[in-house]
């Protein structure tokens, strides 16, 4: 499947490109189409190696930057996007037929519901699937697989897991005694690959590259506008499901839970506790302090400072708000407040300690942990609140875990491998 873009990146796939526009017009008339491409192929091997979204949405030659900047990475990377209405009469689906609202289900959330009347047999949405193995799917932490899995269709008898990502299907619950939609295969003409995916083995279909698998959802009865969407998501869900229910306790300190961005609204008019103070006074033991911070990998060491206890170099940093700042998820890192102080004009600025990610590796987001990182002059809006590596309600131990049911009828008997 490969990484999947996100906003941000598109947006400094732009940035990217615009860089080489500008080394084009100042230096493109005396460089060779040879120093060209060995030039575009440096700056797709750098780029890889630090943002590898960024770095499948850059064009192959540099002449194609042009039409990067006049698309938009965005627009160029799906060249398709744009298809006549007659393809789209023929091929396309209406994503219009539902909308989100709070389920009609007490405690279930969200529910999908419908816009307009449906008609019986009519085509309330389609969405392509991707393709998961499920042991790809557990998580490092032992107390269960990613939550993604309850999203999943699967079958007992397969280790195959299809994740639907067309808008609002995933907010489609389940109902046994009254579904009105139901799932099929694609019988759109530009899916006609699927009839033969359908014959091929397990081992074959895995390992693939691109197989382009869609579903249907179709209205079982006549739907009323404002009607919640509901499907049977099959007896052994049902039956995991009452399971769950009736063998469910809370943990002990479910009392003192609290989200993350729950309790970050809740502290925004407040000042931040340093390390000190929440040795006496801490917060919420699922939550930890983070800040968005920019980091660069050469700094110029700050008077020779040393830490007492383990003898590593202190550098020191000002903090600045760079681009794309309190947008790109790297940038947002935990933070060890040290001090805090009051400017004159009566805003309050922090000194922290900066750390890595959890899943930082490598790649000049990477503080060594040779040294200790220490910024100072951190405004409030900065500093905010994030959830400790799997301490979030989603990752509590016996969190519910179970894929939706295929309909047996349609799943493909090559595809059982259990």
């Amino acid at each position: 499947m490969g990484p999947i873009p996100l906003q941000i990146d598109y947006a400094l796939t732009d940035h990217v490109s615009e860089a080489i526009e500008l080394y084009l017009d100042d230096y493109g008339h005396q460089t060779s189409e040879e120093s060209k491409e060995h030039v575009m192929k440096l700056v797709r091997t750098i780029i890889t190696d630090l943002m590898p979204k960024v770095s499948s949405l850059l064009p192959e030659k540099m002449e194609d930057v042009s039409e990067v900047l006049a698309a938009g990475s965005a627009r160029y990377s799906a060249p398709d996007s744009i298809r006549s209405l007659d393809w789209l009469q023929t091929n396309g689906y209406c994503i219009d037929n539902m909308k989100a609202g709070p389920s009609t289900i007490p405690d279930a959330g969200r529910g999908a519901f419908a816009t307009r009347r449906i008609q019986e047999g009519a085509l309330i949405s389609g969405s392509p699937l991707l393709r998961f193995e499920r042991d790809k799917l557990v998580t490092n932490s032992v107390f269960s697989e990613q939550l993604v899995l309850n999203y999943c269709f699967g079958h007992p008898q397969s280790t195959l897991l299809l994740f639907p990502y067309a808008p609002l299907v995933g907010l489609i619950n389940h109902n046994s005694k009254s579904p009105n939609v139901e799932i099929r295969w694609s019988t759109k003409e530009e899916n006609n690959e699927i009839s033969i995916w359908t014959k091929r083995s397990y081992n074959r279909l895995v390992k693939a590259s691109k197989v382009p698998l869609m579903i249907e959802y179709v209205a079982k009865r006549e739907i009323q506008p404002g009607e919640e969407i509901f499907l049977d998501y099959g007896a052994e869900w049902e039956a995991a499901w009452k399971e769950h229910v009736q063998n469910w306790t809370p943990p002990a300190d479910s009392k003192d839970y609290v989200m993350a961005t729950t309790f970050a609204k809740l502290m925004e008019d407040q000042p931040i506790r340093t390390g000190g103070e929440q040795e006496e006074d801490p917060y919420p033991e699922n939550l930890i302090t983070a800040c968005y911070y920019d980091y660069e990998e050469s700094y110029e060491q700050y008077a020779d400072a040393e830490d007492e206890e383990d003898h590593l170099p202190i550098f020191m940093q000002v903090w600045e708000e760079t681009d794309l700042l309190f947008t790109c998820h790297h940038h947002l890192r935990p933070c060890l407040i040290l001090s805090r102080g009051e400017e004159e004009d009566g805003e309050t600025f922090y000194t922290a300690e900066m750390f890595n990610l959890p899943d930082t590796t490598h790649g000049t987001d990477l503080i060594p942990d040779t040294e200790h990182h220490v910024v100072t002059n951190i405004p409030r809006r900065a500093i905010t609140f994030v959830e400790l590596m799997y301490e979030g309600d989603q990752h509590l131990e016996g969190s519910f875990r179970h894929p939706i049911g295929f309909p047996d009828l349609i799943f493909p008997e090559t595809w059982k491998n259990v």
